[in-house]
């Protein structure tokens, strides 16, 4: 008898611990997202007025914001949803939907989420995101290793070219020429990270 009381007591202990520590939860659901808020409350950033969770995923992540409805839409218009919602980890340059409409028209986006011109958008789309998870730090390493520059391939086949300025930008060069200024560093997403960028970036046209 008095073995099994102790036993119920052991039990009742364990409960109670588990009551106020419980593990943090495994999975990407919605569900385990909303049960692990607690636990990645100081990973969290913002971007363009949304708050990144950093057990949800880059598509998760995104398709809460009212700022990136265009990239959503270009993701799932070039089928890339399964892409950015992958293991990775993956680094992703992020413009916001004004950054879209100053480097296209809206009759220009129209017509790039046509399904006929899907592999030109997945091009683009794809342009702005490295296998790997690298940091502003990590980033700022491999321009000095460089002598000033650093070159990253992207999904897309083509490179990018980065460089700091004099005024310690990290800036972006696509293959037209453009420039664009990483604005916002370090947003920690379950399968990577993100950086956020003021202009899209192109890639040349590729040969289909």
């Amino acid at each position: 008898m008095k073995k099994l009381l102790l036993l119920l007591f052991a039990l009742a202990g364990l409960q109670m611990a588990y009551a106020q520590n419980p593990a943090t939860p495994r999975g990407s659901s919605y569900q385990d997202t909303v049960r692990s808020q607690t636990y990645v409350k100081n990973q969290e950033k913002m971007i363009d007025g949304t708050v990144m969770n950093s057990v949800m995923d880059i598509y998760e992540n995104l398709s809460r914001s009212k700022k990136h409805t265009i990239m959503i839409e270009c993701m799932r218009s070039a089928t890339l949803v399964g892409t950015f919602k992958s293991r990775g980890p993956l680094t992703f340059f992020l413009p916001n939907d004004s950054a879209f409409l100053k480097k296209f028209t809206r009759s220009r986006l129209d017509t790039l989420l046509k399904p006929a011109h899907k592999y030109e958008l997945a091009n683009i789309i794809t342009y702005h995101a490295v296998a790997g998870r690298y940091t502003a730090k990590d980033i700022g390493k491999q321009i000095k290793n460089g002598n000033g520059e650093a070159s990253f391939l992207t999904l897309s086949g083509s490179k990018l070219i980065v460089r700091i300025d004099n005024n310690r930008n990290i800036v972006l060069y696509d293959e037209t020429g453009s420039q664009s200024v990483v604005g916002q560093f370090d947003v920690i997403q379950n399968n990577g990270i993100i950086h956020g960028i003021t202009t899209v970036l192109i890639p040349k046209d590729k040969a289909l």
